[in-house]
């Protein structure tokens, strides 16, 4: 099982995406990697993003399909999908509540593809309580739902790669029951793996 790698010391979600990139010399370790390095890597050259971009709509439409809430990453190549907290877990708990499965089972197909996904789990809170506190609620929800994929998976690794980051990142302000709400969320990454970046070059 995956274990929750809470660098919210070490990452700048603000930054561009294609900072920090690693050193051509040395090959990327996604495990060792901070959230935006992962998000940024495997680049896709200029003249395959439009490919890659039309693939990973093709997800996007699936998992709107599906009901979740979807965006665009990195001129479309990296799609994200966001989990309202209050859909997994009780309040200020970190163990998942029993109708969790209902949202995190039909996303199992799409996280055991990792031919052509690599998953990112980043679990954010909002500023209610003090900054370890909010380092370590979102880190140990993180792990909940790594655990999850990892035993409906039989027990084997889907290699998703988790973020506790806290409270450093708000969706909107702090203010108000409902705008707290909106930050208390689960983002989960698909970014294009290099294997499927050489598909789109294929098709």
């Amino acid at each position: 099982m995956n274990m929750c790698r809470n660098l919210l010391a070490s990452i700048a979600l603000t930054a561009t995406l294609c900072a920090g990139a690693a050193d051509p010399a040395e090959p990327f370790d996604p495990m060792a990697a901070n959230i935006e390095e992962n998000i940024a890597n495997p680049p896709v050259g200029e003249k395959d993003s439009q490919n890659v971009a039309a693939a990973m709509s093709r997800l996007a439409t699936s998992l709107k399909g599906a009901g979740y809430d979807v965006d665009y990453v990195r001129r479309g190549e990296v799609i994200m999908v966001t989990l309202p907290c209050s859909r997994l877990f009780a309040p200020n708990s970190v163990s998942l509540i029993p109708t969790a499965s209902k949202l995190l089972a039909p996303l199992v197909p799409y996280v055991n593809r990792t031919d052509n996904y690599k998953i990112i789990l980043a679990v954010h809170s909002d500023n209610t309580g003090d900054e370890m506190y909010s380092e370590k609620i979102t880190a140990d929800r993180a792990n909940a739902i790594d655990e999850y994929f990892y035993k409906i998976n039989g027990n084997k690794d889907t290699d998703i790669i988790p973020y506790g980051l806290g409270a450093d990142e708000p969706v909107a302000p702090n203010t108000g029951i409902a705008n707290r709400e909106k930050n208390r969320r689960v983002e989960i990454y698909f970014v294009p793996t290099a294997e499927l970046i050489e598909k789109t070059k294929r098709n």
